[in-house]
């Protein structure tokens, strides 16, 4: 009896981070046929739905993936393009390629979501209610029922279920001298509001990174019709390729159990090899993504620690590719002459003289420095879950294990956080970037968005929990 009067009570759900990953998973519990729920949002940005990715006001920063590809909702995939329309960012001659697919901006994608979200809780307010909380979480504590989070502002709440979405958290590329971090022109986060609006035409321009970030800030400095040198450095210089096709429902993969790093490039090369006459290598690099999460575990610990030394790279620039709109101001400044690539690894930024001077380790190990006007930041995310307060509380608490790569916490199939002993918690979740070490690939946002819809019957209990076990660990 006691039971079944517990379960009439709301399940009270706490989801860390409010970014693109607890919006989905707020929207798609709201709107599931759940029990009573009782949802904290626990986000210390104003607004929900923006994280790293989606936080830019930039017309130029653009998702790099068709809108017919980004629904909040697998099973109706041009719910965000009919967004578009009826709120006005659609029709737009510059967010559409000579294929008709729109690359809208990135702030038009998180005012969709922000706005199904809070639409979800209107429809869904006798049933559940919805609360942002505008701090951070700092710590778990396990009590007899569930968790109680302690935020930053000194509040504290207790919570049936967590969902730990806290996605990317950005890396420090070099060291950086005090002098240097007070420059007005070392932008350390691009895209912030405003972030550029020091930067001067003639200024010569030393960009950290070559990735798809780099990308978005050419392109904003193309707009503005930037005269000064700009250098992108990276250790390898690699540029995002091009979109290409998008066919879905591809399972070429599907049945495919490589044992190695070499296999699975193999396997790789040998799909594209095969169906060039078909199908371009972009369509193949997206159906192995989508059936990724089932070959990563049945590689061996040391391969898959031998696919991230070797083959990450190549992976990433390949897997995360440019919006046309961003790869042709990139084209237009590299042939201009005002962009170039250089291979080099920064090993300190300081300032000196009003100047930002930067020490270059070159591709043949010759240290060099170079004075700058400005310096934007474009490195991306750290790859460790030291540089993440919450997860490196919770490893050393033992309520989670790195996973395999130390690249976040490890997770079972069903996203359940595995504590210290190796058992699967049935309250503590966890989604988005932190997880890629388990399932190989979980950053962009349809292979997120996929894992949310297997996994929301569980967290919300509309089912009961299967029995799931973790993949093995990787000695190191």
């Amino acid at each position: 009896m006691g039971a079944l009067t517990a379960r009439k009570e709301p399940l009270r759900l706490a989801i860390i981070g409010g970014g693109f990953t607890g919006v989905a998973i707020a929207t798609h519990a709201l709107t599931s046929d759940a029990r009573p729920l009782s949802i904290d949002v626990i986000e210390p940005a104003a607004k929900l739905g923006r994280g790293a990715a989606y936080g830019t006001t930039d017309a130029d920063h653009r998702i790099n993936v068709p809108s017919d590809r980004m629904s909040l909702f697998s099973a109706d995939p041009t719910h965000f393009t009919r967004w578009l329309f009826d709120h006005k960012w659609l029709p737009d001659a510059e967010s559409v390629d000579p294929l008709g697919r729109c690359y809208p901006p990135r702030g038009a994608f998180a005012a969709y979501i922000e706005d199904v979200l809070h639409e979800s809780g209107r429809q869904w307010a006798t049933r559940a209610s919805l609360r942002h909380h505008q701090s951070r979480a700092l710590a778990l504590a396990r009590e007899d029922q569930g968790f109680r989070v302690e935020l930053e502002n000194g509040a504290s709440l207790q919570a049936d279920r967590v969902a730990i979405c806290t996605g990317h958290v950005p890396c420090a590329p070099c060291r950086i001298t005090q002098d240097a971090a007070r420059h007005p022109r070392l932008i350390a986060n691009p895209w912030s509001s405003g972030s550029l609006a020091a930067v001067r035409r003639s200024d010569s321009v030393l960009i950290v990174g070559t990735g798809l970030t780099m990308v978005d800030i050419v392109a904003s400095l193309a707009r503005r019709d930037h005269r000064g040198p700009i250098v992108a450095v990276s250790p390898r210089s690699f540029l995002p390729r091009d979109q290409g096709q998008f066919v879905d429902g591809l399972d070429l993969f599907e049945d495919a159990r490589p044992t190695t790093a070499l296999d699975l490039l193999r396997l790789l090369r040998t799909s594209i090899r095969q169906r060039a006459g078909e199908l371009d290598w972009q369509s193949i690099v997206d159906a192995l993504r989508r059936h990724l999460h089932h070959i990563w575990p049945s590689l061996p610990p040391r391969e898959r620690l031998r696919v991230v030394r070797r083959l990450l790279p190549f992976w990433e620039v390949h897997r995360f590719r440019a919006a046309p709109q961003g790869a042709a101001a990139v084209a237009s400044l590299t042939a201009q002459g005002t962009l170039t690539m250089q291979r080099a690894r920064v090993i300190e930024l300081d300032e000196q003289n009003g100047s930002l001077v930067a020490r270059l380790r070159l591709s043949g190990g010759q240290v060099v420095e170079r004075a700058f006007d400005t310096v934007i930041i474009c490195s991306g995310a750290s790859r460790s879950f030291r540089d993440n307060p919450l997860l490196d509380s919770l490893v050393d608490q033992g309520l989670a294990q790195a996973d395999d790569l130390n690249f976040g916490v490890r997770v079972d199939k069903l996203s359940r956080v595995i504590d210290a002993r190796g058992t699967a918690q049935p309250e503590l979740f966890a989604f988005g970037p932190i997880t890629r070490g388990t399932f190989g690939e979980m950053t962009g946002a349809p292979d997120i968005l996929r894992q949310i819809e297997r996994v929301i019957p569980i967290l919300t209990e509309m089912e009961t929990p299967v029995q799931s076990v973790g993949f093995p660990a990787v000695a190191v």
